[in-house]
């Protein structure tokens, strides 16, 4: 269009200059015939002698004139005219320089000059109007470059939208569904090659930031898994003192104790061993690393596992008060929520005074969103300053001196309810305790025997 545009540009520059040079042949026939009047009216020979001269230039530009006019009748005779005009004002100088000047020579170049000059205004007319279509004619072709301009905008608009904004649209949608843990990859939804390689940059990303996401995840279940170490060993201690003090009087007065006692101690001992193993299983089944798997498990045996492994993590004479329905299930991968529990629980135990207390409720909720189970975890702690509530959730962010949390607590709680789809929120008073609240809604499979309250 740029290119067309320009060469209509120069077709127009070109119709102007042509008629430029009809308008200076027509001025010089006009100066000629003024010339020749003062002449016949004077009796110069200075005025005869410009007549002469320019109608050797209207001769000169005859020849330049515009290759339009040239079969027209009109530019066919004004050659052979402007010959016998010029022969005859040159006819004239001769005869005034001789004192002979005829009225005959005199009427004839009138007639001529006359005819010459109509001629040369109807090339120069004819020029014109050549001049005025070649405007309409570029105004013409103007209007329907800005008409293509205007469609092919539209056609690469709309093509555009088809090939990158719709696409774009769909990676979008995608990436909200990776968001709320529908799925972890985002599929190919067009043949573009450079959407095809942000889809695959975009895929890459998500593998890298998945890799650590498990590698934070990972770390922080060790972190609590060495803070609990010393707790298991305090609770694996006190069966361990059980069974050896039964061991030692069984050993020491087998022989003096009647049946039932030696009963009752080695009932006691198998029961420590259970007890002992239990611990134990909790804590493996705890650290064994494990792929993501959801499914219904009992709210109230979750929470006493954690119980067990988070015992010595808290003040020996704080209050911890469960209010959990019997045959309250929920729809979480087992090993994984127990990690949700324990940071909650070592939160609230690093906050409480000698003799708080911390509560844990559980209950189930209808809502617009969906049916889902609610666990509630509250302390009667200092509470959250104003300021740090936003920012609780953020990785690496603690309120606790260097050296004494990471920073990752609650937002591997985040992390992964936002994994089951739930969401965690905080009510907290500076002074009036905390209270963390874990929503996880159920799967549209999942059944659960608990109405909702």
């Amino acid at each position: 269009m740029v290119v067309s545009s320009l060469i209509h540009f120069r077709q127009l520059e070109t119709k102007i200059a042509e008629q430029q040079r009809v308008a200076d042949f027509h001025d010089e026939l006009r100066y000629a015939r003024r010339m020749e009047k003062n002449y016949l009216l004077y009796r110069k020979n200075g005025d005869l002698a410009e007549a002469i001269e320019r109608a050797n230039n209207a001769v000169a530009l005859i020849k330049e004139l515009p290759p339009q006019l040239s079969d027209t009748e009109i530019q066919a005779n004004a050659n052979e005219m402007l010959e016998d005009y010029r022969a005859l004002l040159i006819e004239m100088a001769n005869a005034d320089r001789h004192g002979k000047v005829s009225t005959e020579v005199t009427d004839e170049l009138l007639i001529t000059g006359t005819r010459l000059l109509s001629l040369g205004e109807k090339l120069d007319a004819e020029a014109l109007g050549l001049l005025e279509e070649a405007v309409k004619a570029h105004h013409h072709n103007l209007l329907w470059t800005i008409l293509a301009a205007i469609a092919l905008a539209v056609a690469a608009g709309v093509l555009v939208t088809r090939s990158v904004v719709q696409p774009l649209r769909t990676i979008e949608s995608s990436l909200t569904r990776v968001a709320t843990g529908e799925t972890g990859r985002l599929d190919h939804t067009s043949d573009d090659r450079e959407v095809g390689s942000l889809t695959d940059a975009i895929n890459r990303t998500l593998t890298e930031l998945g890799e650590r996401q498990k590698a934070i995840t990972r770390s922080s279940r060790l972190v609590a898994l060495g803070t609990m170490l010393s707790g298991v060993a305090h609770e694996l201690n006190n069966p361990l003192s059980n069974i050896s003090t039964s061991c030692q009087i069984l050993l020491e007065e087998h022989e003096d104790l009647p049946a039932d006692i030696r009963h009752d101690l080695l009932t006691q001992i198998d029961g420590e061993v259970l007890r002992a193993q239990r611990i134990v299983s909790t804590l493996l089944d705890f650290a064994r690393e494990r792929e993501y798997e959801r499914r219904q498990t009992p709210v109230r045996q979750l929470v006493d596992d954690v119980l067990q492994l988070t015992r010595n993590l808290t003040p020996t004479d704080a209050v911890i008060a469960v209010d959990i329905p019997d045959g309250l299930q929920i729809d979480v991968d087992r090993q994984r929520f127990q990690q949700v529990l324990i940071n909650l629980l070592q939160n609230a135990a690093g906050v409480i005074s000698s003799g708080g207390q911390i509560r844990i409720e559980a209950r189930r909720k209808q809502s617009a969103d969906g049916n889902g189970t609610v666990i509630s975890v509250e302390d009667n702690g200092p509470g959250i300053a104003p300021e740090n509530l936003p920012r609780i959730f953020d990785p690496f962010f603690s309120t606790k001196p260097v050296g004494k949390g990471t920073g990752l607590g609650l937002f591997i709680v985040h992390e992964i309810v936002s994994l089951h789809g739930g969401s965690v929120s905080v009510d907290s008073e500076p002074g009036r305790g905390c209270r963390f609240n874990v929503h996880i809604p159920d799967r549209p499979d999942s059944k659960n025997t608990e109405n909702p309250t």
